[in-house]
């Protein structure tokens, strides 16, 4: 009698311990389907890359793996005009376009392991970066210098930084533009190439994504003009809302789309 009743009490024992454990499997599966839902993230290991707008013309992009490039990074009150908060943190690569206080950040550069400054091609860990020589006017930098253009290829993806680009540039002077997956082009004019030429650029090289840079802003009061004196001249135009995005292949846009992004800084 006693062995049919520890039996039975095992057979109890046995059904409530596997209930416990189907209900703890279930409970943790819908807990990781909503944690997944709510990161937009996936565990297929689909590459994720972020880019965020510092302000002026600097952006940090920032690697699925966690990799971070600064772009042009300004000096906090360049010139007496550019009012954006420092930037702040540490970099894996800094690249800067041309070495006036609105594009470079002695500061920022002390805090980055690698620098790009010239032209031509270089890899840093599983980030590469290729650079041209291009320039800052429209008389071959006789009136304000060199500029570099900027392409940087990781993830999966290709993401270009026209820096102070001051003339217009054709897919056959620089064949590796065209297509790329993001383009940050200046817009504000004066120092740099306007809203048309920037337009004229963008139907020539059809980047997926267009970000705007360079122009006036409450924070930037050179003489150059607001981004609207591009975007109106763009077909499709989404304003953010947000200072940073997060770029995944398969939400990368099937028409070149301009993303106003706000400035963090």
């Amino acid at each position: 009698m006693e062995n049919r009743e520890q039996s039975l009490f095992q057979r109890v024992l046995h059904f409530f311990c596997r209930e416990a454990l189907m209900n703890a499997r279930s409970t943790f599966a819908a807990v990781l389907a909503a944690a997944i839902f709510v990161s937009g993230t996936s565990f297929a290991g689909d590459a994720a890359m972020k880019l965020k707008y510092l302000g002026h013309a600097a952006f940090e992009l920032t690697t699925a793996a966690g990799a971070k490039i600064v772009f042009d990074p300004y000096t906090a009150g360049a010139f007496e005009t550019l009012a954006c908060d420092a930037i702040r943190g540490d970099f894996d690569v800094a690249i800067t376009s041309h070495d006036h206080a609105d594009h470079t950040c002695e500061e920022v550069l002390a805090r980055s392991k690698n620098k790009v400054s010239k032209a031509g091609k270089a890899t840093f860990g599983v980030v590469v970066v290729e650079s041209f020589a291009t320039f800052h006017d429209d008389a071959k930098g006789k009136k304000r210098g060199a500029n570099l253009v900027s392409i940087v290829e990781a993830d999966g993806f290709r993401v270009a930084h026209l820096g102070d680009l001051g003339h217009p540039i054709t897919a056959k002077e620089l064949p590796k533009l065209v297509g790329v997956d993001v383009m940050m082009i200046p817009v504000g004019g004066y120092y740099t190439i306007d809203a048309a030429a920037a337009a004229a650029i963008v139907k020539e090289f059809a980047p997926k994504i267009v970000v705007p840079m360079h122009y006036k802003t409450s924070k930037v009061d050179f003489p150059i003009a607001p981004v609207d004196s591009f975007t109106k001249l763009m077909k499709t135009v989404e304003k953010a809302g947000a200072s940073e995005i997060v770029l995944t292949k398969e939400k990368l846009p099937a028409r070149t789309t301009v993303v106003v992004l706000d400035p963090a800084n």
